[in-house]
């Protein structure tokens, strides 16, 4: 399994420790998996033991002359906790506190199937008005039969040209990975922490190579909220059909921290053009941008919750912050690259 151009040649005992080394990237697109994002979200000062270690916050590099300056800040805060019970934790997240005359639901109805998609083209509006953006996100994904462990990263992304920054929080605290529609051959720029880095410089790795898609479901050119969105969309304008899909929409759900509304799609009956059992996806009420999803593989026993197979969530979320190129370049100071 080729690594790809290196932007460095190390003798040959560093190349076999970078062979062995995990470089898997964990970047999927969407979005997109998270821990669990509590409905009943506790202050800082009441996080319980064992909740995952908050991302450093990331900021923009400061800007230039060619950087545009920041037009809109809006800020979505949660706290995501690891649980045992994730299936007792969703379901008190999705239908807490929300009286039933709230909840729409249908399985023969045309119209919840256009409320759906049109909430999506919502969705799809509102982004358009998003040139980049900063959050932590988080991610867990189900993997040869086990889901992942949390993973958590700061993030940077620009809508074009699309770019990617990451920086691994947990696990593999310290890795950095960039990625530019077009640019670097079309490559992932990444950097491993301590002796690999020490060894191996920064690699060039293919998104969809062996390597790159070791420990993630999606490359990292599917990552990021509009690429959620549009995946979404693509999924439901294929898959809602009346007596096939069962709707239900709760117009006020706590969410992140934030007043949400939940969209659960849901296909009692398994056919081969389905990707998902269940998908919850989360729109946050302000911004009527998607801040969580959750995709389920069917239940093994009739009348079961699903298995979780995707999660994705996009925390302390801000909007056009003034991102520019060097946000996402290996020459940037703030950031690790190189070998020293």
């Amino acid at each position: 399994m080729a690594f790809g151009k290196r932007s460095d040649s190390p003798d040959r005992p560093a190349r076999s420790l970078l062979y062995r080394a995990r470089v898997s990237l964990l970047l999927f697109a969407g979005a997109c998996s998270a821990a669990w994002i509590r409905a009943d979200l506790p202050g800082p000062e009441s996080r319980p033991p064992g909740d995952a270690a908050e991302a450093e916050p990331i900021r923009p590099t400061p800007p230039g002359p060619a950087h545009a300056p920041p037009s809109q800040t809006a800020t979505v805060s949660a706290t995501i906790s690891p649980t045992s019970s994730p299936s007792a934790d969703l379901s008190r997240t999705a239908t807490a506190d929300i009286p039933e005359g709230s909840r729409a639901t249908s399985l023969a109805d045309e119209e919840p199937m256009r409320r759906a998609l049109r909430t999506m083209k919502g969705c799809r509006e509102a982004f358009q008005k998003v040139h980049d953006y900063t959050c932590t996100f988080y991610k867990r994904e189900l993997l040869n039969g086990r889901l992942s462990p949390l993973n958590v990263m700061a993030m940077k992304a620009r809508t074009r040209p699309a770019s990617i920054y990451f920086k691994f929080e947990e696990p593999n605290r310290g890795r950095e990975a960039i990625y530019v529609d077009g640019r670097n051959r079309g490559n992932i720029m990444v950097h491993e922490a301590g002796l690999v880095k020490f060894l191996a410089g920064t690699m060039e790795i293919a998104p969809t190579s062996a390597r790159a898609m070791e420990e993630c479901r999606h490359p990292i050119t599917e990552a990021g909220i509009g690429n959620l969105i549009d995946t979404v969309t693509r999924r439901w304008e294929l898959e809602l059909s009346p007596g096939e899909t069962l709707l239900l929409f709760d117009p006020d759900v706590v969410a992140a921290g934030r007043r949400c509304l939940l969209v659960e799609a849901v296909h009692p009956k398994r056919q081969p053009h389905f990707q998902f059992y269940k998908v919850r996806l989360f729109i946050d009420a302000d911004l009527n941008l998607p801040v969580r999803f959750e995709g389920y593989d069917w239940p093994s026993e009739p009348g079961g919750p699903g298995t979780l197979a995707e999660e994705y969530a996009y925390v302390d979320l801000k909007l056009n912050v003034g991102l520019g190129d060097i946000d996402f370049d290996v020459a940037n100071k703030q950031y690790a690259f190189g070998r020293f």
